[in-house]
C-alpha cells in the first residue's frame, strides 16, 4: 500500500476527541520509549508525554509503560522490556533510525501495533508514523529567503550564508531538501553561496555557540563582512549563536557585521525574545513553530491505533502523519504568543 501524507489540523484533532476516536474501550496497554533528558526540547517531549499519557489513561482507562533510553541499546532494552509486558501498541521515538531498524522489526513481527514519532527509520514500515512537517518548514523557509532578499537577488548580488544542522537523522535531512529544493527551483539559484560546510550542532547551543565564534575567529575579515544569512534548523542553536555574535559585535568596535537575516525551527518563548532586543548589529529571526508537544499528538495516534479506531478521520495502517507548523517573524510573533499552540507547548511546568 503506498503511503498517503496526511497534514493535521486542531480542527480534525478536535473533532477526533468529540467524535470519540479516543472513547472508552475494552483496556488495552500501550508502552511508549523516548530518548532520555530533563531539560531543553527533549526534556520537555518526555514530560509532555507523559502528561498526555496520565491524562488520557484517565479518561479512557488504559495501562501503560514508559520507558526512555539516552541511546540505541538502553531503547533497544526498554523495547523489550515493554514486550514482555504485553502491549497492545509501542510508540517509539527513535534515537537513531538504523540502530533501531531490527528492535522495531522485532515489534511488528510479535503482532504489536508501532507508531514511529519523529525520526523515521529508512527502509521499514510501521503501523503508521508521524512527525512536524519538516520538509515543509524547510520549504516555507526557502520561499521566505527568496522574498527577503528579493531586492538583493534582482539587482544581481550574491547572498552568502552559513548552515547549522542538528544532526544526520531525517530531521535535518527534510528540513534542508526542502529549503534547498526551492532556492535550486527559482531563477536565483546561483545567488546564494554556502560559504562553508554544514556545521553539525547536535542540537546543542554551546556547541553552536562554539562553532560561530570558531568562524568568526578563523574567517577572514572580508568573509565575515559579506555574510549575509545564518540557516539554523533549532531555536536553542540561534541562541548559542546569537551569544557569539554579540560578543563579536560588542568586543571589537572595529568589528563589522551586515547579517540581515538567522532562521530557526521552534517557537521557543527564550528564542522569541529576540525580537524584543537588537541582536548584533540589527539581525532579524525567521522561525518556524515545532514544539515538543507535539509529541501528544503520537500518544493520541497510539491510543487510536491500540483500539482499532481511526485517527483524525483517517485510516491509521501505513499512513505518514504531519504535524504543522506556523511561520513566526517580526509582523506575526505577537499572534503566535497568544495562539493555543503556544499555551499547550508551555502547559506543564519544568522546574
Amino acid at each position: 500500500m503506498s503511503k498517503k501524507l496526511f497534514v493535521l489540523s486542531i480542527v480534525l484533532v478536535l473533532a477526533m476527541a468529540i467524535t470519540g476516536v479516543v472513547s472508552a474501550a475494552d483496556s488495552f496497554k500501550i508502552g511508549v520509549v523516548t530518548p532520555d533528558a530533563d531539560h531543553g526540547f527533549t526534556g520537555e517531549s518526555v514530560a509532555h508525554a507523559r502528561a498526555e499519557l496520565e491524562k488520557l489513561s484517565k479518561e479512557i482507562g488504559f495501562e501503560y509503560k514508559f520507558e526512555v533510553g539516552g541511546e540505541a541499546a538502553k531503547q533497544i532494552a526498554a523495547i523489550e522490556t515493554i514486550l514482555e509486558w504485553g502491549p497492545d501498541c509501542i510508540v517509539l521515538w527513535p534515537l537513531e533510525g538504523e540502530q533501531l531498524k531490527n528492535a522495531a522489526t522485532t515489534i511488528m513481527e510479535a503482532g504489536v501495533k508501532l507508531i514511529i514519532y519523529d525520526r523515521l527509520i529508512d527502509g521499514f514500515k510501521p503501523t503508521a508514523e508521524i512527525m512536524g512537517d519538516n520538509e515543509t518548514i524547510g520549504k516555507w523557509m526557502g520561499e521566505y529567503l527568496l522574498k527577503y532578499f528579493a531586492e538583493q537577488l534582482k539587482a544581481g548580488e550574491t547572498i552568502t550564508y552559513l548552515r547549522f544542522i542538528g544532526d544526520s537523522s531525517t530531521v535535518s535531512i527534510q528540513r534542508s531538501k526542502g529549503m534547498d529544493d526551492v532556492i535550486a527551483a527559482s531563477e536565483y539559484a546561483a545567488q546564494f553561496k554556502q560559504v562553508q560546510a554544514d556545521y553539525q550542532t547536535d542540537w546543542s547551543n554551546a556547541k553552536a555557540q562554539e562553532q560561530m565564534e570558531n568562524w568568526l575567529t578563523t574567517a577572514d575579515a572580508k568573509e565575515i563582512e559579506d555574510l549575509d544569512l545564518i540557516v539554523t534548523h533549532d531555536d536553542e542553536v540561534v541562541d548559542g549563536i546569537v551569544v557569539a555574535l554579540n560578543n563579536y559585535f560588542g568586543s571589537d568596535p572595529a568589528a563589522k557585521l551586515n547579517i540581515k537575516l538567522m532562521t530557526g525551527v521552534g517557537g521557543r518563548r527564550e528564542t522569541l525574545a529576540t525580537f524584543d532586543k537588537p541582536v548584533a548589529n540589527g539581525i532579524e529571526l525567521d522561525t518556524y513553530f515545532f514544539s515538543p508537544s507535539f509529541i501528544r499528538e503520537a500518544i493520541r495516534l497510539g491510543v487510536a491505533a491500540a483500539q482499532g479506531q481511526q485517527y483524525a478521520g483517517q485510516d491509521i495502517n501505513g499512513q505518514l502523519f504531519l504535524i504543522p507548523s506556523i511561520e513566526i517573524d517580526k509582523n506575526t510573533v505577537e499572534a503566535f504568543r497568544a495562539s493555543k499552540e503556544f499555551e499547550e507547548r508551555y502547559s506543564i511546568s519544568m522546574n
